[in-house]
């Protein structure tokens, strides 16, 4: 599940969170076939919910008009992101100088993303890395190895990438880290917006493993695509990431695995695509476009 805790909760413990319960959004490297897990905790409180794997989903609605995702401010504005300059040091495999290489992004992705954010009136807040192999996180453990590089948990505000796993998934090719980055802290800002919310609810008209259950998960991802995309052209021929670099980057998304929940291989290039040409954020609304669009 996406959303957060209310004020002072905690989210329930005894039960894995509902999102990884009913399907997981992930993102494939494909250099080892592997996945990234988006994962946020359960909702806390009388009013939250847990689907059940055998409880019958309510009438599914349409889906962009139900989760308000039409009207969301982010994707209304036609915002642009702010040009900036990444500062990145020299990007190596060895765990500090990855460590630093992420922290640097990640602080290139803020000075890109925060002025946006802010001129819709979300409330901004910085998301952090972990390369920890073996990490506790608040939206619980992370799947096996064989499974899942990694995921992002909106509970601590936290993207894990466990240090061994990454390298045997993205090796040390440049491009897979910066996409691999830019697409999660797409997540980041659905989650800032309001976005991910949205479709967390969403996801209770429908019965997990379902296509519309799939569909809602694609428009998800492939939005974070586009959201790298449009990070990439922020960065591209400025500071640290040549235009050549950001070009690959992109190009990088055409590697990742097929999947129910991302979208075939050309979708996902083309979404990524999207947001490095496309200039403004309403670009990446992937909500009102045709089945067709997403698939």
């Amino acid at each position: 599940m996406w959303d957060h805790p209310g004020p002072g909760e905690e989210p329930p413990r005894a039960r894995p969170p509902r999102w990884r319960r009913a399907l997981p959004v992930v993102v494939c490297a494909v250099l080892a076939g592997v996945l990234v897990f988006v994962v946020a905790g359960l909702h806390g409180g009388s009013g939250g919910t847990v689907r059940a794997a055998d409880q019958a989903p309510r009438a599914p609605r349409d889906g962009a008009a139900a989760l308000g995702v039409r009207d969301n401010p982010l994707l209304t504005s036609r915002a642009v992101l702010t040009p900036v300059a990444c500062e990145l040091p020299a990007f190596s495999g060895e765990l500090p100088r990855l460590r630093a290489y992420y922290h640097a992004g990640l602080r290139c992705l803020d000075a890109a993303w925060r002025p946006v954010l802010d001129r819709v009136g979300a409330r901004f807040a910085p998301v952090r890395v972990t390369l920890i192999d073996e990490p506790s996180t608040r939206c619980g453990a992370l799947p096996p190895a064989a499974e899942a590089t990694g995921l992002y948990c909106d509970l601590d505000g936290t993207i894990y990438l466990p240090y061994g796993r990454v390298l045997d998934s993205l090796g040390v090719t440049t491009e897979a880290h910066l996409a691999t980055l830019a697409h999660e802290y797409g997540h980041h800002v659905q989650q800032l917006s309001g976005i991910l919310g949205m479709a967390n609810r969403e996801l209770d008209a429908y019965a997990p493993g379902s296509p519309q259950d799939h569909e809602l998960h694609r428009r998800v991802e492939l939005q974070a695509n586009c959201f790298a995309g449009l990070f990439l052209a922020s960065a591209a021929g400025r500071g640290s990431i040549s235009a050549a670099d950001a070009e690959a980057a992109v190009e990088d998304f055409r590697n990742w695995v097929d999947s129910d929940t991302h979208g075939d291989n050309e979708t996902q290039l083309r979404w990524a695509r999207a947001g490095f040409a496309g200039g403004t954020v309403a670009t990446c609304d992937t909500w009102n476009v045709a089945p067709a669009e997403v698939r």
